[in-house]
């Protein structure tokens, strides 16, 4: 589910367009920033592109203004830096009323300036004329970009201007003035360097967030960058047990499937959110909440389950201090946890996918792997291949067992084949019977079947 080419070609001219705009509004002095998983290559095809703008300093109260030679006025750092850049942005790309406007008097006019010499004719292509302009203005822009969402959000943590650009569907977040954004992108590179478990585990777990809407700060989700150093914390732990029994701590024998079971264990069934925090400093340490020292930036009384995650770039911000629904997202986690369990316990219980059951695969995933096995554009794949021997390319993988493409007789595949295929009335009584209910966005449960089941671990 990583970006295709052309998508990361799209978020780079997103990039371009947004940061000339911001110096276009605030001056040339605006220090228009990058940051998170658009830098850090940990993005998905869905996530959104992050902003920071560091406008110029004001002048201090009763001095003067600094003539810096930038184009940069009073005003636009003394006004509202969130409204004014939303008009801005709104100015740039328009909307797609806009784009029809535009188009059906662009339109127009050219009709106006067409010779009348035959009326008769002029009236017989006249309906048709008239119903291509509808048809063209129905598609509006075509590849031109418009906004499909627009929001100011001011009471929240960190305010932010987010937008959607269409038609290509790119979300947008820009905030001003924020400490440690980029800095953070530099230390998450760092990190995977030391930790190679650490790309394929985000991405893993932020689809499995993004796939149950719990992937946004501001609606007290858990954002990217704490979900990093979440699984940061986690690694750090692990290799400190792994050096106590002389495996090394390079990471070189890890099994990815083990690590995301230990993950969703720690966090959705082990570890004690009202007491503990968490810093990735010093090779990692938790500490307690209630300390004298910490309780004033860790401690929340009104929601002692929030996870206390320490800003290893200011050790007295609390990054977590935003994820108000963590203790749902706890047993998001344990439900996740026993599903698999029943999966890589003795007896364990036959799947094509291990991680589907807590993954579904989705149409979307199944189009980006056709357009990644013929090598072409996702736009190009219809909605799945229409005959069996093609069918068998998605087969079960060879990466040890944890296969999104499986074949989709077994894990529900797109909605045209299942209505295609005779046999899919059993698959869907299958996933539609005990042990598959879907909770929270898609979390398939084990109905139990885990009770009184030895697990399976991996020895290391």
């Amino acid at each position: 589910m990583s970006p295709t080419a052309e998508e990361m070609r799209l978020r780079e001219r997103v990039v371009e367009r947004v940061t000339s705009l911001a110096r276009a509004t605030f001056g040339d002095g605006a220090a228009v920033l990058p940051f998170g998983s658009q830098v850090t290559g940990l993005c998905l095809p869905g996530s959104d592109v992050d902003f920071v703008i560091r406008l110029p300093s004001a002048p201090a109260p009763g001095g003067d203004a600094v003539d810096d030679g930038t184009n940069a006025s009073a005003e636009a750092v003394a006004d509202n830096p969130l409204r004014r850049f939303a008009d801005a942005v709104l100015d740039e790309y328009g909307t797609r009323s806009e784009l029809l406007v535009e188009d059906d008097l662009g339109r127009g006019g050219a009709r106006d300036c067409d010779d009348d010499d035959d009326d008769d004719d002029d009236d017989e292509e006249g309906d048709d004329s008239d119903h291509a302009v509808g048809a063209d203005a129905a598609d509006a822009g075509g590849g031109r970009e418009y906004l499909s969402y627009l929001e100011v959000i001011e009471q929240t943590r960190v305010p932010l201007v987010k937008f959607t650009i269409a038609p290509h569907g790119i979300d947008v977040d820009v905030c001003f003035d924020q400490p440690h954004g980029p800095e953070s992108a530099d230390l998450m590179h760092r990190f995977m360097e030391s930790m190679p478990p650490l790309r394929p585990l985000t991405f893993v777990l932020k689809y499995f967030l993004a796939s149950r809407d719990i992937n946004k700060p501001f609606t007290g989700g858990i954002g990217s960058y704490l979900l990093q150093l979440m699984i940061v914390s986690y690694l750090q732990h692990r290799a400190r047990e792994d050096v106590s029994r002389r495996h090394g701590a390079d990471g070189r024998h890890y099994n990815l499937g083990s690590l995301l079971l230990d993950f969703l264990e720690l966090y959705g069934v082990d570890f004690n959110y009202v007491t503990t925090g968490i810093s990735v400093r010093h090779d990692g340490y938790y500490f307690p909440k209630g300390l004298k020292e910490r309780r004033e930036s860790f401690w929340q009384p009104s929601r002692p389950f929030g996870i206390a995650m320490e800003n290893p770039l200011d050790p007295t911000a609390d990054v977590g201090a935003g994820a108000f629904r963590m203790q749902m997202i706890q047993r998001i986690f344990g439900h996740a946890f026993r599903t698999l369990l029943a999966y890589v316990s003795e007896p364990a219980e036959p799947t094509d996918s291990i991680l589907a059951r807590i993954i579904p695969p989705t149409e979307e995933m199944e189009r980006r792997m056709i357009a990644k096995r013929r090598g072409v554009p996702i736009a190009v794949v219809d909605d799945g291949p229409e005959d069996d021997d093609e069918e068998d390319e998605f087969g079960p993988s060879d990466h040890g067992g944890n296969n999104l493409g499986p074949k989709r007789r077994k894990t529900g595949g797109t909605k045209e084949r299942r209505r295609r295929k005779s046999s899919s009335r059993n698959d869907d009584d299958r996933d539609n019977g005990k042990g598959e209910r879907s909770i929270q966005g898609g979390i398939q449960g084990d109905g139990g079947k885990n009770r009184g089941k030895k697990r399976v671990r991996n020895s290391t």
